[in-house]
Parts: structure tokens; sequence; C-alpha cells
């Protein structure tokens, strides 16, 4: 009898075991394993909605949907010109005789003042001479130019863009032309690379990604820097300057190509959330399940893409507080739910600023050329930015917000115009900026400097 109950307590004892450490485990796996293919089952439904809804709005969602949007909103009537002027540009000859020249291959200023000594004068007048008609091409296709269309294979993220460096090497060359020019103060081809250099930042602004946008900014951000230096020296005269104030002006919003990245953007992503190979390509982590993950990655881009742009500092806070939401929004949970979105979710704060310093810098560039052609009208400096409105620049349309414009300052036969700072772009401080007490950061200097214009006196 004994025998019996200890080998029924055994039993009990093998069955309480094996229950704790097999049947309770698998059970609580088994429920896991529900549970993740219910959220799973559930997420795909959602993500399959909102692809559904985002391609009822127009919005491209696959390789091909993208390609539609980019052949949509681009030109190719000069695609083979401008193949053939990269090809032009990447030959032997040209990267041979572009060595030690400045902007292309040597990192050295053209001294603007004529006095000034220039080591590279003579040999970049030469190269000048020799590929004149390289940069004619250039400026004919540049000036007014439309979005180009350029034969690219869209593959997700693998999606090659190569002539978009290209266009960085043009605007070097459009450059080195323009100094050459303020040093000379030869007015008429000063403004007609200037035309050329912002008309040549149009050529990539369609391309469906952030970075395109970058190197259109940047190519704008060399023709606002001519623009800024022929000013400050009244070295372009009133017919020039008139020519070039609708060119500026074209740029005082954000446009649509704002919109076209994020949602190119977002094309160019959703394919990585269902393909490894694409993740694995893009050197990512991929794991199965990634519909919540895609499903989070859209919502977020059609939230940036709600945004309003009609006020600068409107969207500036509504990004802020977009990103700051997004931040408090923590969880083991929603981390592991939103793994390749962190990894793949452009930096859309830093894209809105940018977006923003460029609107402001053309507002900045429209004022200061209202100022010097009211000067030339008037053969003195406006008295205040009101004055403007006596030739057609409307500093209220040019402010940086609707509340506040740029600050000004005449002293004598010299004006201050001046923005924001880096810190804070809305902020107009009632007194220009001062050089920057801390050395260690000449960054952040030439940052503020970007905001600040010296008008010196006429020369005419």
């Amino acid at each position: 009898m004994n025998s019996q109950n200890e080998r029924a307590a055994k039993r009990s004892r093998l069955f309480l075991w094996i229950s704790i450490f097999v049947v309770v485990p698998f059970s609580l796996l088994a429920v896991v394993i529900l549970l993740w293919i219910g959220r799973e089952v559930s997420g795909s439904s959602r993500l399959k909605a909102r692809i559904a809804t985002l391609k009822k709005q127009g919005y491209p969602t696959d390789d091909a949907s993208l390609e539609a949007q980019y052949k949509a909103g681009t030109d190719p009537t000069n695609t083979d010109a401008w193949l053939e002027l990269i090809d032009t540009l990447k030959s032997s000859d040209f990267v041979a005789s572009s060595k030690g020249i400045p902007y292309l291959s040597l990192d050295a200023e053209v001294p603007v003042e004529p006095i000034e000594e220039w080591v590279e004068e003579k040999d970049s007048l030469v190269f000048l001479e020799k590929w004149k008609t390289l940069y004619a091409d250039v400026l004919l296709l540049s000036i007014d130019a439309k979005p180009v269309r350029f034969p690219i294979v869209f593959d997700s993220y693998r999606t090659l863009l190569p002539q978009t460096e290209k266009m960085r090497q043009f605007a070097r060359l459009l450059q080195l032309r323009g100094r050459v020019a303020l040093r000379s103060r030869d007015s008429a081809s000063e403004r007609e690379v200037i035309d050329g250099l912002l008309g040549l930042s149009r050529v990539n602004s369609a391309e469906p990604n952030l970075v395109s946008q970058l190197v259109s900014h940047a190519i704008d951000g060399v023709a606002l820097e001519l623009l800024k230096e022929s000013l400050q020296r009244d070295a372009i005269n009133e017919s020039d300057l008139r020519t070039l104030l609708p060119k500026v002006m074209a740029w005082i919003n954000i446009g649509t190509e704002w919109s076209s990245s994020i949602a190119g953007e977002l094309a160019l992503s959703l394919p990585v959330f269902t393909d490894s190979k694409k993740a694995k390509a893009m050197g990512v982590v991929s794991i199965p399940g990634r519909a919540r993950d895609a499903f989070f990655y859209i919502e977020t881009s059609q939230r940036v893409l709600e945004i309003p742009t009609d006020r600068l500092d409107k969207i500036q806070a509504e990004m802020n507080s977009l990103q700051i939401e997004q931040e408090m929004k923590g969880g083991w949970i929603k981390t592991f739910d939103t793994l390749l979105t962190n990894q793949l979710m452009p930096d859309y704060a830093a894209a809105v600023n940018a977006m923003i310093r460029r609107a402001l810098q053309h507002r900045m560039a429209a004022v200061a050329i209202g100022i010097r052609l009211y000067e030339d009208g008037h053969s003195k400096l406006p008295d205040s930015l009101g004055d403007l409105s006596e030739v057609n620049v409307d500093t209220i349309q040019l402010g940086p917000t609707e509340e506040r414009s740029f600050g000004y300052q005449r002293n004598g036969t010299s004006a201050k115009l001046w923005g924001g700072s880096s810190q804070d772009l809305f902020s107009i401080p009632s007194e220009p900026h001062s050089p920057t007490a801390k050395p260690s950061a000449p960054a952040l200097q030439a940052d503020n400097d970007l905001w600040l214009w010296n008008l010196l006196p006429q020369v005419r």
C-alpha cells in the first residue's frame, strides 16, 4: 500500500514538474504566438487599408508609382543635352584641366576685391577661356530651367542618382565665373551667373528624396552667397537687379518640392518593410512582422505632410510639437514596433528647418534688392524698410513672420540688414549680431553671418 502511495506521489510530482517546466512554458509560448499572430493580422489589415488610402490620395507607394510621380513632375525636353554636358564634365580633359582651380578642385576662394592678390588668377582665367563653351551651354540650360527628367531606375533605397552630384560640379563652374565677374564688377555677367545658379537648383528639385533637395538647396545657397556679396558691394546695376528680383521672389515660400520629397521618401521606404533583401541591402535590421512598423512610418510621414506650409513660423512650431510627441511615446512594445521606422525615418525636423532657412534667405535677399533699388532711384538709402513700397517691394510679405520684419539700420551711406540666428530664426534682435565671443565656435559664427548683410556705400 505504501509503495502504491509512493508511486502515486512520484507520479504527481512528475506531472507537477512537467506542468511547470513543459506545459506552462509551451502554453505561454502558444499564447504569445497567438497574440503575435493576432496583432500582425490586425496590423496587416490596417496597413493595407492605409496604403489603399495613400493610393486614392495620389501618393506613390512603390517603385512603379514613384516613377510615375517623377515623370509627371519632370520635363524630358533637355535630358539629352544635360547628359552630354555631364559626359563632358566627366571627361579626362576636363578633370585634368580643373586640377588646382578654385571651387572645382582647390579649396580656395577668389578674392572679390581687385587689390587683393589672387594666386590662381592666371590658371583660372585660362581654364574659363578653355571651357567657355561648356559654361555657355550650362547657362543656357539652367536659366529658367524646369525640373529635368533623367533616366532613373527606381529600386527603393538602392535607387541611384549619379547625375545629382554632377549638378554640384556645374554649380562650381558657375561659381568660379561669378566670383571673377564680381572681382571685376561685371554686373551683366554676375547677374547671368546668379540667374543660372537659381535655375540650376531646379534641375534636380523634383527628384523624390530629401538628399536631392539638399543638393538643390546647396546650389541655391551658392547663388544667394554671390548675390549677397554683390549687393553688399553694390556691384549689380539697377536693370540687372530688376531682372533678378522675381527669380529671388520665386523661392520665398515652401513649395511643392517639400511634399513630393516626403512622399518620395515614403515610397522608397515601404518596400524595405516587406522585402528582407532590400532591408539587408540597406544595412538595416529586419525581422518578420513589420506591419505595425510600416503603419507607424506612414502615419508619421502623413502627419508631416499635413502640416500647413503657408506660414514659416507655424510649420516650424508644428514640426517641433510633432517631434516632441513622438519622442514621448516610449515603452518596449513601441520600441519593438518601430525598429525599422527608427532606422529609416528621415530627420524631418532638420529638413523642415532647411526649407525654412532657404525661404527666409530669399526673403532677406529680396529686401536687400529693394534697398539697392530704392537707393538707385533716390540717391540715398531708405530710412526704414517701409520706404521700399516705393519700389514695389512688400516688406510685410517678405518679413520672417506676419508680425515681424527683418532688422534694418541706416548709418549714413551704409546700412545693415539682419535676421534671426541659427538658434532662433524668427526672433529678430533689436541690434545686429555681434561676433561670437567663443573662438571655438566658427561654424556658429559663420551660420549667424548668413543673417547679417552689410550694405556698403554705393559705388557709381
